[in-house]
């Protein structure tokens, strides 16, 4: 899997992210498996907001936690145009 520069072993990395349907601009295309919060933010419902940005590259060989899905080895916003910031290598 790559992002941006960066590359990732799909056997071990999962993307999470929202991108404009190419094939209808109006609708957006979701790649999630669930919530973005966790257990931690069941104690109250003002936590139950997104936890990631734009998109995130998880690492699931990092066990999951009560508060991370994994190893978030990147995440970030997509500029005005939805293109990768200039950061991302």
């Amino acid at each position: 899997m790559t992002v941006g520069k960066q590359r990732y072993d799909a056997a071990d990395h999962v993307p999470v992210l929202i991108y404009p349907n190419p094939l209808n601009p109006k609708k957006y295309v979701v790649l999630n498996s669930g919530f973005t919060f966790r257990e931690y933010d069941y104690l109250n419902n003002a936590r139950q907001t997104p936890k990631l940005p734009d998109y995130a590259v998880v690492d699931v060989r990092v066990p999951v936690s009560s508060r991370a899905p994994g190893g978030i080895v990147a995440a970030g916003f997509f500029g005005e145009n939805w293109e990768l910031s200039s950061g991302v290598r």
